[in-house]
């Protein structure tokens, strides 16, 4: 029976840890909820979240009121929450539904049929990839001469001069305009010049002013909307069809409304059909090639566009500005192809050019010299292929290292190494003459080198080496062979780092090159590491150590620096600058205090400021100190804010400033330049770890983290045991950069979170916690009354303790905050989780059936 309990008791305790489960997930503290930095996508989280616990919108910001959340940001996560909702649902409806076969004679918007691109020269001109082109006809152009009127097309007609009238007519369907007072005139077939002298004739019988060598009227007729006609476009075109447009309309309008033309019509014979026979026949590459587009005129009613097959397609690939797949006339030639490419790209091998052509039965290659490009007939599917040039030199020679102008020269006959380095400028000081290589290719492409003795060559002590094309000449620097040399100074000197070895170098020009000792600079201290390696006795260095004096003099005489040297000058360990404590609030003379010594306590600071005054409020006194993130200025800043500061008062000035003081201002002025140039060289080392530390820390600090960066803290003091005992262990040591607050009395307590009227109310002596939280209103119904917390006046923080079925509230003082927490949001339990609790408790129901049988 004993083991059938304890089985029990185990399933119990799984079935109840899987319920506290399913509770465990909350919404996040919005208290350190950063709302301006919230993504799109963290929003959208922050949305399904709320929803799967049962939250509304209104739901959500009123927790976000509770846990402290301001006004102003509340509203601008609702914003960022809009935003979220019509982002989404932007994307969504993003995608359009357009009829591919729209036709339209003005066709230039962005829902024009596009193709990819195609290879085949001139076919992507009427593709429409950018919503800019058109070939719309333009209505804003002057009545051409040969434009013949027909019905639909509409006249303005003016009469001014001695008399005046106007008329606006369209021509109707029988060819004639219809005049108030005049009747009919037929107009239809005519040009507008022709049009014009006929409505003189006879509008001359109402207005005698048209007529006679010097008419006292005059009459103007131009042309308002035209006419609409209607035409066909078959063919190889992407839109085939019968099209409505305006009278206007080209070859080339025609093609555009189309959609283009397919991969397989003709660019080079596109034929206009007019009353069943063939009209004209239009190029395109006249127009594509040179811009020459020949007046094919304007279409007419019933035109027919035919764009027939191609009939032939000829490649051209490889080094030519423009490479695709071209049609050709026949009597074109290959000099046409490649006028119609661009002509050969600046790389091209323009003295042949190969070509495969097909034959009935296989593939064969040829090549077409320069000679024949104006001879040479291409035929349909066959390939040319421009080479380029090869990628090397004919009469090339380097010469390389340590001359004066090295690169590549032109080899000529009984070009040798001398005459290179001549012609190079000759060789730098720093040149090795003991040992040059030359660098030699042979047929085969494998190298050989060929060293030689530099010095002796040059002096004439040996023969002179004949060059070669493409041979490399490579003259070494010394300090190619060696080790770059160098020394390095540290430590309390004004501008520390590395410096070039030079021989007979001393500690003193070192520390000279390095600006000088700082004023922390011990003047005993001076370590000289020097690289002195003994494996036997496990060395791995030489220290030597002197002192030196103000005037940078050493003791003991000069120590001659040897490469890799290090210099390390120390601090003095008695030299401190003022640290600064600083008191705010209720005592005498708050301010700023310089710290006495590296013992002085608060005790003292309070003394020193003459004691609190009358209103002080003891209790709620606190001591503000920089935690290890706080941001500190480095040496070389302070020292930079410090001469910026005498900078100011000469500025003040400057017209009584003496001699002295001008050459003073001079040598500020250099320094602050120095020191700014090497301000951001010049990092202090734990400042920059602690950055360090403080980045990475912030990357961990995820959205919903509990974690808060500060630079200060607030430390919780019992002043009044201080004031009592001083130099007891409450009285604590002063750090520079501590402020000591001391406010006023205070007579209220706050009261925030989870009550049901969040307040300030009146401090009560011998009142209990209780007591406050029922005069804002009581807890509300997701406080969670165990945890509720004072925060005192002085920082410290006191938590609720609990006994079984007893609670222990903390006491409250005057000044005091109590912060009453919320309860974690439970998630809904679906129907889901329902139905699988319920299997589980008939299986552990069953299971127990089992053991007792």
């Amino acid at each position: 029976m004993a083991q059938q309990l304890r089985r029990l008791l185990f399933l119990l305790i799984i079935f109840f840890s899987f319920g506290e489960l399913i509770y465990s997930q909350t919404l996040p503290d919005f208290s350190t909820i950063k709302v301006e930095e919230l993504s799109e996508r963290e929003i959208q989280s922050l949305m399904t979240r709320a929803r799967a616990l049962g939250y509304t919108e209104s739901d959500l910001f009123e927790l976000a009121r509770n846990q402290g959340m301001s006004s102003n940001e509340i509203s601008l996560l609702q914003q960022k929450i809009d935003d979220a909702r019509l982002s989404r649902t932007a994307k969504a409806s993003s995608e359009l539904i357009t009829d591919s076969r729209l036709r339209n004679a003005y066709f230039d918007s962005l829902e024009s049929k596009v193709r990819s691109t195609s290879d085949i020269f001139g076919l992507d001109y009427f593709s429409q990839h950018s919503p800019f082109l058109t070939f719309s006809p333009t209505q804003n152009r002057p009545t051409p001469k040969n434009y013949l009127l027909a019905a639909g097309d509409e006249l303005y007609i003016d009469i001014y001069g001695a008399s005046e009238q106007y008329y606006q007519a369209e021509i109707n369907p029988e060819g004639n305009v219809l005049l108030e007072n005049v009747g009919p005139i037929s107009l239809s077939g005519l040009t507008i010049d022709q049009a014009s002298a006929k409505l003189k004739r006879y509008l001359s019988r109402f207005y005698t002013g048209l007529t006679g060598q010097n008419p006292e009227t005059k009459l103007d007729v131009s042309l308002g909307k035209t006419r609409s006609i209607s035409i066909s476009i078959v063919g190889q075109v992407e839109l085939p069809g019968t099209y409505n447009l305006s009278a206007f309309t080209t070859m080339l309008n025609a093609l555009y409304v189309a959609g283009g033309i397919k991969e397989n019509g003709t660019l080079r014979q596109i034929k206009i059909v007019r009353q069943g026979k063939l009209h004209s026949t239009l190029d395109l590459y006249p127009f594509l090639v040179e811009g020459n587009l020949i007046d094919e005129g304007w279409l007419q009613e019933g035109d027919v566009v035919l764009v027939g097959p191609y009939t032939n397609r000829i490649t051209l690939i490889g080094a030519v500005k423009q490479s695709g797949r071209f049609e050709l006339k026949e009597g074109e030639t290959l000099a046409d192809l490649i006028r119609y490419a661009g002509g050969f790209s600046e790389f091209a091998f323009t003295n042949q050019i190969s070509v495969t052509r097909n034959s009935d039965s296989e593939k064969l290659v040829s090549d077409v010299f320069a000679s024949q490009f104006d001879l040479f007939e291409p035929k349909s599917g066959d390939v040319y292929k421009v080479s380029e040039i090869l990628d090397r030199f004919s009469n090339r020679v380097q010469v390389k290292g340590a001359v004066f102008r090295p690169g590549d020269y032109a080899i000529e006959a009984g070009l040798t190494v001398k005459k290179l380095i001549e012609k190079a400028a000759g060789l730098r000081g720093d040149a090795s003459r003991q040992r040059a290589i030359l660098i030699r290719t042979r047929p085969n492409l494998s190298t050989e080198n060929i060293s030689f003795d530099l010095g002796q060559l040059m002096d004439g002590n040996v023969e002179d080496i004949i060059l070669e094309r493409e041979d490399i000449v490579q003259i070494f620097s010394i300090y190619d062979l060696n080790e770059e040399q160098y020394v390095e100074v540290s430590g309390e000197v004004n501008k520390g780092g590395v410096f070039g070895f030079a021989e007979n170098m001393s500690i003193e020009d070192l520390i000279a090159l390095a600006g000088g000792l700082k004023a922390s600079a011990s003047a005993s201290r001076i370590e000289v590491t020097r690289r002195s390696g003994d494996s036997e006795s496990g060395a791995i260095s030489e220290i030597v150590v002197r002192d030196i004096n103000e005037n940078l003099e050493l003791s003991g005489g000069p120590l001659i620096l040897q490469p890799y040297d290090h210099v390390v000058v120390r601090k003095n360990p008695d030299f401190f600058t003022q640290q600064f404590v600083a008191v705010e609030g209720q005592v005498r003379y708050p301010g700023d205090y310089a710290i006495n010594n590296q013992t002085e306590r608060i005790s003292s600071l309070i003394e020193r400021s003459g004691g609190l005054n009358q209103y002080a409020f003891a209790e709620g006194a606190t001591l503000l100190r920089k935690t290890e993130f706080y941001s500190e200025s480095s040496d070389l800043e302070l020292q930079i804010n410090d001469l910026q500061q005498l900078l100011e008062r000469f500025d003040k000035e400057p017209e009584t400033l003496t001699e002295a003081q001008l050459a003073q201002l001079e040598r500020v002025n250099m320094e602050l330049d120095k020191l700014n140039n090497g301000l951001s060289e010049n990092q202090n080392l734990s400042s920059f770890a602690k950055r360090e530390r403080l980045r990475e820390i912030v990357q961990r600090n995820t959205l919903y983290s509990d974690v808060e960066i500060k630079e200060s803290e607030a430390i919780g003091i019992d002043l009044k045991k201080i004031l009592a005992n001083p130099g007891s262990k409450h009285d604590l040591i002063l750090h520079e950069g501590d402020v000591l607050v001391i406010p006023k009395q205070a007579e209220t307590v706050r009261l925030r979170g989870r009550v049901l009227y969040p307040t300030t109310v009146l401090f009560e002596r011998e009142r209990s916690l209780k007591h406050f939280i029922d005069r804002a209103g009581g807890f509300d119904n997701r406080a969670k009354r165990r945890g509720t917390y004072v925060i005192y006046p002085n920082g410290s923080v006191a938590r609720t303790k609990g006994f079984l079925f007893f609670k222990n509230y903390p006491k409250v003082t005057a000044g005091a905050e109590i912060i009453v927490p919320a309860k974690s949001p439970k998630i809904p339990v679906t129907p889901a989780e329902i139905i699988g609790i319920t299997s589980g408790l008939a299986t552990l129901a069953l299971l127990i059936s089992q053991i007792n049988f």
